[in-house]
């Protein structure tokens, strides 16, 4: 296998967590627009501080990242 194929699967491994984590414990994550696209990629919600002030005073998550 390539190199490009491994780190792609190690991506999806680590996507795949992230949500098996975030469903676990009931959380949230809230990333900046301007942060890395990784970052952005794992957000349930990007946006400026205003919006995700807003999103994170509605959601119901036990847990805010």
């Amino acid at each position: 296998r390539s190199e490009k194929l491994e780190k792609e699967d190690k991506i999806m491994d680590m996507m795949n967590r992230i949500k098996q984590l975030k469903e676990e414990k009931n959380a949230v994550i809230l990333a900046h627009y301007y942060v890395d696209a990784d970052v952005q990629a794992a957000a349930d919600f990007i946006g400026d501080s205003f919006y995700l002030a807003k999103k994170a005073a509605e959601t119901d998550a036990d847990k805010i990242v």
